[in-house]
C-alpha cells in the first residue's frame, strides 16, 4: 500500500486536512474518495491508517481520520513495516543531472538515508549550489517515498569534495568503526576485497548498523582518488559482471550490499 507524507501532525481532534498539491495528488493521482484508507507517515516518523472522511473539489481538501490500526499479525506483505537493514549512505559522485535524478530516486525507494554529492577529478562541470537547493530533487524523493513506502527520510547534503565525504562518513561512523562498513565501487580488481566474507565478519562480531557505498560518475572514479578511499579503509569492491552505467551500479551496489547483510543475518540465525 501506498503511504502519504503528511507535512504535519493530526490536529487535536485527529484529523488531518490536505490541500492544494497534496490534494492533487490524493484526487488525482490517487483518486481517492470517501471511505477509503490510506497509510500517513507523519514528520515524527509514525505511519497511521487514515480513512477519508470528506472530498470537497471546490476548496480543493480532503480530510482524514485516523482509523484502528491493523494488528501486526493482519498486516498484509505489501505494507510497508519498520526500516530493519542498517542506516545506509551513499556517496555518488555527480553524473548528469538527469541520472542523478534516476539515482536519487532509486536510491530513496531502497531505504538509503543520506545521499552525499561527490566531486571527484573525472566529474563534469556543475553548479553545487544550484545541486543542493534544487526543489525537483525534493519533489523526487517525496513521490518515491510515498510510492514505495520507504519509512526512511531520506535526504540530499551539500556537494563536496572526496577528502570531506572521507570526514564526513568518519564523523557519522564514530564510535561504531566495529559495526559499520563503507565500500567503494571499482571498474579494476587490484585492492578489491569480496563483499559477503567482509560483512559476515562484522555481522558476526558487532553486527552491521551503518553502511555506505560510494559509487562513480560515467568516468568512474580516478585510480588516486581509489587509493585514497582505501586509506581511509573504505573497501573497494569489483563485481563480477558487465560493465555498469553509472545510475545501474548504484543501485545494483545498494542491492548488493542489503542483500550480503541480509544473508549474514540469516547465516548468523541459522
Amino acid at each position: 500500500m501506498r503511504q502519504f507524507l503528511a507535512d504535519c501532525e493530526l490536529d487535536k481532534k485527529g484529523l488531518l486536512s490536505v490541500s492544494g498539491k497534496n490534494f492533487r495528488y490524493m484526487a488525482q493521482v490517487l483518486r481517492l474518495v470517501s471511505g477509503d484508507m490510506i497509510q500517513v507517515r507523519f514528520p515524527s516518523g509514525d505511519l497511521r491508517n487514515m480513512t477519508v472522511c470528506s472530498v470537497d473539489s471546490a476548496a480543493k481538501k480532503i480530510i482524514l481520520q485516523v482509523c484502528a490500526d491493523i494488528p501486526p499479525d493482519e498486516k498484509t506483505e505489501n505494507q510497508p513495516g519498520e526500516f530493519t537493514l542498517p542506516e545506509t549512505l551513499l556517496f555518488q559522485f555527480v553524473p548528469k543531472m538527469q541520472k542523478f535524478e534516476l539515482i536519487v530516486r532509486q536510491a530513496t525507494e531502497c531505504g538509503v538515508s543520506q545521499i552525499i554529492p561527490v566531486v571527484g577529478q573525472y566529474c563534469q562541470a556543475f553548479n553545487a549550489e544550484k545541486l543542493s537547493k534544487n526543489d525537483r530533487l525534493e519533489k523526487i524523493i517525496r513521490e518515491a517515498r510515498q510510492q514505495s513506502g520507504s519509512p526512511v527520510a531520506t535526504k540530499i547534503t551539500e556537494a563536496m569534495s572526496v577528502d570531506k565525504a572521507i570526514d564526513f562518513w568518519k564523523n557519522y561512523a564514530s564510535g561504531l568503526e566495529k559495526s559499520s562498513f563503507a565500500c567503494v565501487l571499482y571498474e579494476r580488481t587490484e585492492l578489491t576485497k569480496a563483499l559477503q566474507p567482509s560483512i559476515l565478519e562484522i555481522e558476526k562480531s558487532a553486527g552491521v548498523k551503518k553502511m555506505a557505498l560510494v559509487c562513480g560518475a560515467e568516468g568512474g572514479i580516478s585510480p588516486d582518488e581509489i587509493e585514497k578511499l582505501a586509506k581511509a579503509g573504505v573497501v573497494p569492491l569489483h563485481f563480477e559482471t558487465n560493465i555498469l552505467r553509472c545510475e545501474t551500479a548504484a543501485l545494483y551496489g545498494i542491492a548488493a550490499l542489503q542483500t550480503a547483510v541480509t544473508a549474514a543475518r540469516e547465516r548468523g540465525r541459522s
